[in-house]
């Protein structure tokens, strides 16, 4: 008998949890669309103006003053004989300026400038690559992802090809001057001075100028 009445309790106790279910996530729905309409009224803070940045890291792009060169720097690579030049009003945003992967920007415009550099295998056919990625360039040129694309050699031993992007079809939303070229060791070198397409023509001139000062010794 007691056996009986104890599970006809456990029968009673799971019927009314099975009952209660529906109601407390009801409940739960109906408090939740309580809070979010408690939020929905709560005053907002004011939206502040979306700011652009010329990539990750940099601190403001309203930041003219911190850490901007008022005349032209020129860097030295420690590792590979080559320097370059930084004009005045561009700031470090990262990295060494002597090593590799340094970030220089132009603050208040979308303005960059960095590089990377790669050893390759001593077997590395450099030649065949500067041909290969200039004749690729060439060919994409003609589908308007470059408004031009030039070989561009230093000395006897620095051979490579030089891009620049269109706006419509730039990389990432960036149109870019970029040197890729070898050195007589196999070393790779990507060279890259960008800007969104809306800076591009006011700081084109400055761009090149990054390029064009890169200098390796003999």
């Amino acid at each position: 008998m007691r056996k009986a009445a104890w599970i006809t309790s456990v029968i009673l106790g799971l019927s009314l949890i099975l009952v209660a279910l529906p109601a407390l996530a009801q409940w739960g729905a109906v408090q939740s669309g309580a809070d979010a309409l408690k939020r929905s009224k709560e005053p907002k803070p004011a939206d502040k103006p979306a700011q652009t940045k010329a990539y990750e890291g940099s601190v403001s792009m309203d930041d003219k003053v911190t850490g901007v060169s008022t005349a032209p720097v020129t860097y030295q690579n420690k590792a590979r004989s080559f320097s370059y030049t930084i004009p005045a009003g561009w700031r470090l945003e990262r990295g060494d300026p002597s090593g590799n992967e340094p970030i220089f920007m132009k603050p208040g415009t979308t303005c960059g400038f960095t590089m990377h550099i790669n050893q390759m295998v001593p077997s590395f056919p450099r030649k065949s690559a500067v041909d290969a990625g200039y004749k690729q360039s060439m060919e994409e040129k003609t589908i308007n992802k470059y408004m031009a694309v030039k070989r561009r050699n230093q000395g006897k031993d620095v051979i490579g090809w030089e891009t620049i992007e269109t706006a419509e079809k730039g990389s990432g939303g960036f149109q870019r001057i970029q040197w890729n070229c070898y050195d007589g060791q196999n070393y790779m070198y990507a060279f890259m001075a960008h800007c969104e397409p809306k800076d591009f023509n006011a700081n084109r001139a400055q761009l090149q100028g990054i390029i064009d000062s890169i200098r390796f010794s003999k």
